[in-house]
């Protein structure tokens, strides 16, 4: 079909992408309900989490990239002054949760009448705006100098210090995927190769020595500020060895997350090729319709089902890297946000599929889109809003360029 002759709002393939996700998600929440364990109509909470994402994409479309662009510094102040109230608020107020803490950190508010909101699903998005104006607006690759390059990175490191630094307070697993964004926009953004192969071996190293000291020194890794639960999740994921003292204290909680795991490779089993169908689920696993829901997706539909879900997930990444390609030329800040964006959901499919089938740690990093949460549905959204923007406003500049 020729664009020109269509609405620049239509933009079939992300309309396409956004309903199947759309309807996995209900579907997959729905199977998972038999189990009880987020009540038995999480599904249609679910679907008001998508209604209230669909607003936001409407909304963020009655903006130009250019003004999108102007408000990714207040949305990123806001989203740090959210992170510090977080941090300084109480557990309870009259009673009542608020900002409760759970294994040692305070992740989330809770909002009477309306659920649970976690600032840093939010901050996400803020921060991938935020890098991408400081990129965009840098000098284009080709001419800058390395004092350019090394300004360039210390203004990253500056933007990227704080958030990060207050997130790692509630979730080491979020924070991790924030780095992860921080170093794929850093990586394509033009700097010279010398200085990302000097900061990709400094990384490689500090990961390299924090799991040592989790995996050798549980006890000092404690008091570096790691939570006994984040060295379980670690512990567990590792193949069975003779339990030494040490580590026999925490055995318990590591079998418990090895428990999870293993129920969810069960469930993805028993599904064989075509699933038993959404109303026969016969494993449980915890945490079904968040961390695990990939298990669900596996037992009631299968290899096929699952084969399925990748295969959406791949072509919203190609979609994604194809406009980063051609939105660069008319928008710098679009193409970096897409940028952001799509190692945003890269880690989210790898680690959230990858603990389903035991190759990754557990995190308790959700599947974007799929997974059932307010926040984690809306705050993707919002990004899916700014990516559908983008591309609105490519099929625009392309339109008038061949008038």
């Amino acid at each position: 079909m020729n664009k020109q002759n269509t609405s620049p709002y239509y933009q079939g393939d992300l309309i396409f992408i956004f309903l199947a996700f759309f309807a996995i998600s209900v579907i997959a929440i729905y199977a998972a309900g038999q189990f009880g364990q987020y009540g038995s109509n999480a599904w249609t909470r679910q679907i008001i989490y998508y209604m209230v994402g669909v607003i936001c994409i409407v909304a963020i479309n009655y903006f130009d990239l250019e003004q999108l662009e102007k408000l990714s510094l207040y949305i990123f102040i806001g989203g740090i002054m959210l992170l510090i109230f977080l941090k300084i608020a109480p557990a309870q107020i009259a009673g009542h949760d608020f900002a409760p803490i759970k294994n040692g950190a305070k992740s989330w508010f809770v909002l009477p009448g309306i659920g649970t909101l976690q600032p840093s699903e939010f901050m996400k998005i803020g921060l991938i705006m935020m890098l991408a104006s400081v990129i965009g607006k840098a000098t284009p690759r080709g001419k800058r100098t390395l004092e350019d390059d090394i300004f360039l990175l210390l203004k990253i490191a500056g933007v990227s210090a704080v958030p990060v630094g207050l997130i790692f307070l509630q979730d080491a697993g979020t924070a991790a995927v924030c780095m992860f964004i921080v170093i794929v926009m850093v990586f394509l953004s033009g700097v010279n190769w010398k200085l990302i192969s000097l900061l990709g071996s400094v990384v490689v190293l500090l990961v390299a020595a924090v799991l040592a000291v989790i995996i050798l020194f549980p006890d000092f890794a404690q008091k570096m500020g790691i939570q006994q639960y984040q060295i379980n999740r670690i512990t567990a994921w590792l193949p069975d060895s003779s339990t030494s003292d040490n580590q026999a204290q925490t055995q318990d909680a590591t079998s418990s997350d090895k428990f999870q795991v293993d129920r969810a490779i069960m469930a993805i089993g028993s599904g064989q090729i075509f699933g038993n169908g959404i109303k026969n689920l016969k494993v449980y696993v915890p945490e079904a319709q968040t961390d695990m829901i990939f298990s669900i997706i596996g037992e009631a539909f299968g290899f096929v089902g699952c084969a399925f879900v990748v295969i959406m997930f791949f072509f919203l990444i190609y979609r994604l890297v194809v406009l980063i390609d051609r939105i660069h030329p008319y928008s710098r800040f679009a193409s970096f946000f897409c940028v952001g964006y799509t190692a945003l959901i890269v880690i989210h499919t790898f680690q959230n599929i990858g603990m389903n089938i035991g190759v990754m740690p557990v995190t308790g990093i959700p599947l974007l889109f799929i997974s059932f949460g307010g926040s984690s549905v809306v705050s993707v959204l919002i990004g899916f809003g700014i990516v559908y923007n983008a591309s609105v406003q490519l099929t625009k500049y392309q339109s008038y360029l061949f008038k």
